[in-house]
């Protein structure tokens, strides 16, 4: 380009001239004008390069706390030259210096913007102006570490990837936490695509580093990295019976399958609570019926607690108690009573144990075993001979080699009504089927002073015994609820008679006797609401047939016969009793 004469000089060849300030020709030398035209003359021009702004770091934001050095380029110039710097057009640097660099530090998001620089020769007015060039100036970054997939198999890593946004220009240091500290892993090159493969779960951070001058972003969020293994834990139980019965030792096992040599920690779970036994492969106990219920078991790596394995599938175990039946439950004089232990499954070599359930004071029963029975049976039934009062019974059950007992069965009962003078109870008022809105009272007597009261729901096979609440030696009940229960009771070794009592909310009851009516003795049966006796149309059944419709609402048996047992009800007004 033109950048016009060169200097003035004392030595300036041109005669005649005027200074070009007021010359009108448009020729000039040596800062005159000429005259005359027509002389030769010889011209002289300069052609000066043109200036290159460059920004060092180049990336396109830079951050807070970063420096950044600006340099204007002027490709061939040598000394003499001088140098400014603008923002946004307006001088950056403090006027022109002699150095063709600025240095300085970006502090706020207001040093982002567009620079550009000019240079110019000491020795003239003209100058040269680069073109802009802009950055952003951006807050300090803080760093982002994300995972992969965190589900693999034992053996295999997990990527993690760290990164600073929308910016270019930085290599990765990763951290993982230890109990005191944080522990640097490793750390990438720029260019890398700022992943790595770990082996363990655990807590992680990453922060990035700029690749020239060292700046730091802030770390990262600290990131849980929980490894979940895809092996899956299998429960196995020895001995391996289908049904476990109450007394039997039982081992369960937690076995992560294609994990065999890795150190695991063990934890247990049933019925969705945690159990004490953490840290056992092995979970060993003695069955009883507290350990119904849905095992599960999961481990994690002894070295690494974030990486773990999910929890297996749910093994049930169902602990049994034998189950013991008996017939008939109410003594027929003269008659067997034949006891049935119930195991399952039924028969797969199991050796059976028959007791007689004797009170103690403990609300409970020790087992004293039948005469005979010690050795046990092969089979599953046995029968007692001779019985005439109340008594209980259970049996137990072995297998195995060596030989594994159950816990005793819950004790059965089989009841007599007859009244003995060494034990026996009484009911008041007399009658078997009561309103919930009465009360009664049961008197326990006998040879003894202490005794207690059973009661047995025959709905629910619920064996309770009463609170000791007595008054003048009989406890007094008060019917809140519907019910059917036997009632009895207990001494050391003495079983009173038992009673059939049935408790109604509303509608008709049979009034008829609790104890057995003698042969020659009178009964009458009445028919009664709530409200009272009812007088007439009142139909009676024996064994569920018809077999008298009286008006006064009552039958009358005169003098009873064998013929006379059975069953009886009464029905009125479409209302039938129990």
């Amino acid at each position: 380009m033109l950048a016009g004469a060169p200097p003035h000089s004392e030595n300036c060849p041109v005669q005649g001239a005027f200074p070009c300030g007021v010359c009108m020709l448009s020729l000039c030398m040596c800062g005159f004008c000429m005259r005359t035209p027509a002389l030769p003359v010889s011209f002289v021009f300069y052609v000066f390069p043109g200036a290159v702004l460059k920004i060092d770091p180049g990336w396109s934001t830079l951050f807070i706390g970063e420096f950044v050095t600006l340099t204007c380029d002027i490709e061939g110039a040598e000394a003499g030259w001088e140098y400014s710097f603008y923002k946004d057009q307006q001088q950056y640097s403090p006027g022109y210096q002699t150095t063709n660099s600025y240095r300085f530090q970006i502090t706020s998001s207001n040093d982002g913007g567009e620079y550009d620089c000019v240079g110019r020769h000491k020795g003239s007015s003209e100058t040269e102006k680069s073109k802009t060039v802009s950055f952003t100036a951006a807050e300090k970054p803080r760093a982002t570490l994300t995972s992969g997939n965190t589900t693999i198999s034992v053996g295999g890593s997990v990527s993690l990837s760290c990164s600073v946004r929308d910016s270019d220009g930085w290599k990765y240091e990763f951290y993982k936490t230890t109990s005191t500290s944080w522990e640097k892993l490793v750390e990438t090159s720029v260019g890398d695509s700022g992943v790595i493969q770990v082996s363990k779960g655990g807590i992680y951070q990453c922060r990035g580093e700029r690749e020239t001058s060292g700046y730091l972003s802030d770390m990262s969020d600290v990131a849980i990295i929980r490894i979940t293994f895809t092996n899956k834990p299998v429960i196995t139980q020895q001995p391996s019976w289908s049904q476990i019965f109450q007394g039997e030792k039982i081992t369960l096992t937690c076995e992560v399958q294609g994990g065999e040599k890795t150190d695991w920690r063990y934890y247990w779970r049933r019925n969705s609570r945690s159990l004490p036994n953490e840290d056992e492969k092995l979970l060993q106990f003695t069955a009883s019926e507290s350990f119904n219920g849905d095992y599960k078991c999961m481990t994690t790596r002894r070295d690494d607690f974030y990486s773990l394995t999910t929890w297996s599938e749910a093994f049930t175990v169902s602990v049994l108690r034998p189950k013991l039946s008996v017939s008939p439950s109410w003594l027929i004089p003269g008659a067997s009573v034949t006891l049935i232990c119930h195991t399952e499954p039924p028969s797969a070599g199991w050796s059976f144990y028959w007791f007689k359930a004797v009170p103690n004071s403990q609300d409970s029963y020790t087992y004293e075993p039948l005469p005979g029975t010690s050795s046990g049976t092969a089979n599953n039934s046995f029968t007692v001979h001779g019985q005439t009062h109340t008594a209980g019974y259970a049996c137990s059950a072995g297998r195995g080699d060596p030989l594994i007992y159950t816990q005793h069965s819950r004790p059965t009962f089989v009841w007599s009504s007859g009244v003995h003078p060494s034990a026996s109870l009484t009911v008041n008022p007399d009658r078997v089927q009561h309103f919930t809105s009465e009360s009664l009272s049961l008197t326990c007597e006998g040879n003894s002073s202490q005794w207690r009261l059973i009661r047995f729901l025959t709905d629910d096979s619920l064996l309770s015994f009463l609170p000791p609440a007595t008054i003048n030696g009989s406890t007094y009940i008060k019917n809140e609820a519907p019910r059917k229960a036997v009632y009895w009771c207990e001494s050391g070794t003495e079983f009173s008679n038992a009673v059939n009592i049935s408790t109604h909310s509303d509608g008709v009851i049979l009034v008829s006797p609790v104890y057995p009516v003698p042969v020659g003795e009178s009964v009458t049966l009445l028919c009664v609401m709530k409200t009272g006796n009812i007088s007439s149309d009142v139909f009676f059944y024996k064994n569920n047939k018809l077999i008298e419709n009286e008006r006064l609402g009552e039958m009358k048996i005169s003098a009873v016969s064998e013929s006379d047992e059975g069953f009886y009800k009464c029905q009125y007004n479409g209302r039938e009793s129990a």
